[in-house]
């Protein structure tokens, strides 16, 4: 059914390609966010933007993922099984962004890309975000990649949601101004391990603190003796 349907999309693409008007695509994608997690699933967690879409577009009932961060990667991207598309190689599928491309679409990625070779390697024209499977949020990996270069992640000021953010929002100006619709994936890490929040309040031994005072542990949270993870507020 995902094979049919994403070829169903793109044969509608295609039958597109040459009128006037043609919509522009944007694609987000969590990882290991329960569909539960948001509000408009009856989650705790407050999720306006996403309420709103909701509330003024469609909703699945009934989805499936293949389980596994690659694996629902590859399928979201090519429309078949994992195995049947090649694996991490991509080698046996195409991916949306170069059937879109090929019919006049900017293309851009942002965010984690967990299979081989680099996104600018399979459709997209621009590229921002890190090849790993998982980094650190404030730190990085040195897997970061800005449309096929090495990126060095700022020693401060930095988050990769935010980043990720941020360049995308570059790239749909870049697209505005080329006059093309435009394809946009934004796939983040968060909110994947290591819990690292943009904002909390956590004490030295990894406790979080409620906005009621109530102190909870946070499962895999940093202790005192980790340098990997830095405790900002």
């Amino acid at each position: 059914m995902k094979t049919l349907s994403l070829l169903l999309l793109f044969a509608w693409v295609g039958n597109i390609a040459s009128a006037a008007q043609r919509p522009n695509i944007v694609v987000i994608m969590t990882d290991d966010l329960g569909y539960s997690d948001i509000s408009c699933y009856g989650g705790e967690i407050e999720t306006p933007n996403l309420d709103a879409l909701a509330a003024n577009g469609l909703r699945f009932s009934q989805f499936y993922n293949t389980a596994k961060c690659h694996s629902s990667r590859v399928s979201l991207l090519t429309g078949q099984y994992c195995i049947a598309a090649g694996d991490t190689s991509l080698s046996h599928a195409v991916t949306s962004a170069e059937v879109l491309g090929g019919n006049g679409y900017f293309t851009a990625m942002t965010g984690k890309w967990h299979l081989k070779k680099e996104p600018t390697d399979f459709g997209f024209a621009r590229y921002f975000g890190h090849l790993s499977g998982a980094c650190n949020f404030f730190k990085g990996d040195n897997t970061f990649r800005l449309n096929g270069e090495a990126w060095k992640v700022p020693k401060s000021d930095f988050y990769t949601t935010v980043a990720d953010v941020d360049f995308a929002i570059d790239f749909l100006e870049e697209a505005r101004e080329s006059e093309k619709p435009w394809y946009l994936y934004v796939a983040f890490n968060a909110p994947h391990a290591p819990p690292t929040p943009y904002r909390r309040t956590m004490q030295n031994t990894g406790d979080a603190t409620k906005p009621d005072g109530t102190k909870f542990a946070m499962p895999g949270s940093p202790n005192k003796k980790s340098s990997a993870f830095s405790l900002r507020n």
